[in-house]
């Protein structure tokens, strides 16, 4: 047999084969894609005062996540911890990990003293982050920054997040609280983060000089809309705060005064608190508002819902907030 007539032969052969090796490819490809969720479960992402922990009492099953408060920078880059936080970040962390929720802490400015480590000694204060993560097992860290008023403080917080960012391991997570405006976040803030807290409440308080509804409905959304078309940034990456307390310009009450959930069904206990958003001149969001926000959350398909925070919620399952929301989250109504 000469050359050409082996090439002809074998031609057939080799081109069966590469059709068979193609197909059982496809078939791979195809098993992978139906064994893939067709959407992320959506995010309840719970803030917690660390003295307002109390074993075996946090609804787990409505949350996902659950960001301890506050550990606090010094301005030479170590930690602040508090007797609280270090009492309880231990027995907080194998209860949630039991639960199957992730624990992040939240890392809050105090004095000053956080802008200043980020200015002069933001190396360090990133490896202490990074080192408080990996001894306390933590899932992630939040930075909860709000002195944004101090000059460039801008420029040097997003050198300190991208800091953070490229010295963390990949399964840390990342993710921050954010007010409803451009503090100097620019559009590359998000980038360096995985979930970013819209802090869609406060729009009154004691600090403004007319009363009214803190966190209203309307304004909570379009705060959701400003960060994806304004700041640039994904759906993906957007949990929409919800609030867990009120304030109150009541008769006896100094202009403001904070309450929170639990208290007002406590002082009110002949209103349907649960069911309403206002008694008098105190406002709050009761149930159906909570939830007409976790519905908006799921239906526009961004990560999905915060709460500022947990501790100030009903101890009864039929007033908390709380099992409202992981009902709606959870799909259960």
């Amino acid at each position: 047999m000469n050359v050409l007539t082996f090439i002809k032969k074998i031609i057939p052969l080799f081109t069966l084969l590469i059709f068979i090796a193609q197909s059982c490819k496809d078939d791979d490809l195809t098993n992978q894609d139906e064994n893939q969720p067709l959407q992320a479960e959506p995010y309840v992402s719970a803030y917690l005062l660390a003295h307002e922990y109390k074993p075996n009492t946090i609804r787990w099953n409505a949350i996902t996540h659950l960001n301890m408060a506050f550990l606090y920078p010094k301005s030479d880059g170590t930690l602040s911890e508090g007797e609280s936080l270090k009492n309880a970040i231990g027995r907080v962390t194998e209860e949630a990990h039991r639960n199957n929720v992730k624990v992040i802490i939240s890392i809050r400015d105090r004095d000053s003293q956080f802008a200043e480590a980020v200015e002069k000694n933001k190396s360090i204060l990133a490896d202490n982050i990074l080192q408080y993560v990996k001894n306390n097992n933590l899932d992630g860290f939040d930075i909860d920054f709000e002195d944004w008023n101090r000059a460039g403080i801008a420029q040097h917080m997003l050198a300190f997040v991208k800091e953070l960012y490229s010295k963390k391991e990949k399964d840390i997570l990342q993710t921050c609280a954010v007010s409803t405006e451009d503090r100097g976040y620019t559009a590359e803030w998000h980038q360096y983060f995985d979930l970013i807290n819209v802090m869609t409440y406060d729009r009154h308080g004691p600090w403004t000089p007319t009363e009214g509804q803190h966190s209203p409905y309307n304004e909570s959304i379009a705060a959701i809309d400003f960060w994806i078309n304004k700041m640039e940034a994904s759906p993906s990456k957007l949990l929409l705060g919800l609030p867990f307390y009120g304030y109150s310009w009541n008769e006896g009450d100094s202009p403001g005064t904070s309450y929170y959930y639990s208290q007002i069904l406590d002082k009110y206990p002949d209103e349907d608190v649960a069911n309403k958003d206002q008694i008098d001149h105190l406002y709050y969001n009761g149930k159906a508002t909570i939830v007409k926000k976790c519905r908006w959350a799921l239906e526009n398909k961004i990560a999905g819902v915060m709460i500022w925070q947990i501790g100030q919620d009903a101890t009864s399952d039929e007033d908390s907030l709380l099992e409202a929301i992981g009902t709606t989250m959870r799909g259960d109504k």
